[in-house]
């Protein structure tokens, strides 16, 4: 019985740890939504915030690592449940590193892609919710694989319309009459946004992984 309360257990924090990450993204999002449309943001006190959500979610996979090495979960999968859990770990990473980008650097006109920028964080947001709403499905009782792979199919689906919103508006940034060095500093924030789809993305396919390990 004392396995089964170690999976429940971690099993409880992988989803607390997940939802670690999904404010980590609520806050970055509005924050640079606010930037982009000319607005007032607190970027220095979100950073914080996202700073304090990424070490609470480090303590958290902690917790789950130590409940792994004691015996919760078969031997086979350890491993990979863990490498999961840490691939979902890395897409908080990167929404702190790109929010304290836009802290600490404060790209200019930004302003004057707002709307492709704003179109980007909402669909990343999006791509996020169907990450967590597979990983719930595999964590369940029963694990619902189909469940599991349709979200994993739309994280790919929504991943791959970012990308080509990527391309029109680096075309469009690339285009336009600013200064090289300007372009630059926008096309960073922008790789930095969408590097975070791409993490998603990664950690929807490991997903589907340990699920097909874990049929029976």
């Amino acid at each position: 019985m004392q396995i089964f309360k170690k999976e429940k257990k971690v099993v409880e924090l992988a989803l607390r740890h997940a939802d670690k990450t999904g404010e980590s993204l609520a806050i970055m999002t509005a924050e640079l939504k606010a930037v982009t449309a000319k607005e007032l943001a607190d970027l220095d006190d979100a950073a914080e915030r996202v700073n304090e959500l990424e070490t609470e979610a480090d303590a958290l996979l902690r917790e789950i690592r130590d409940l792994l090495y004691s015996g919760a979960y078969l031997p086979t999968i350890r491993g990979d449940l863990y490498r999961l859990l840490s691939a979902v770990d890395k897409v908080t990473n990167r929404i702190e590193g790109c929010l304290d980008f836009v802290s600490m650097q404060r790209p200019a006109h930004v302003d004057a892609y707002a709307a492709p920028f704003s179109e980007i964080l909402d669909m990343t947001a999006v791509c996020y919710d169907h990450l967590k709403g597979a990983l719930r499905a595999f964590l369940k009782p029963e694990g619902e694989v189909e469940e599991v792979r349709e979200h994993s199919r739309q994280v790919s689906e929504i991943e791959s319309q970012i990308d080509r919103r990527e391309r029109a508006l680096s075309i469009a940034l690339f285009g336009s009459d600013l200064e090289l060095a300007e372009k630059m500093h926008v096309a960073e924030l922008l790789s930095r946004i969408v590097s975070i789809s791409d993490q998603i993305e990664n950690t929807a396919d490991e997903l589907q992984l340990l699920s097909l390990k874990s049929i029976i």
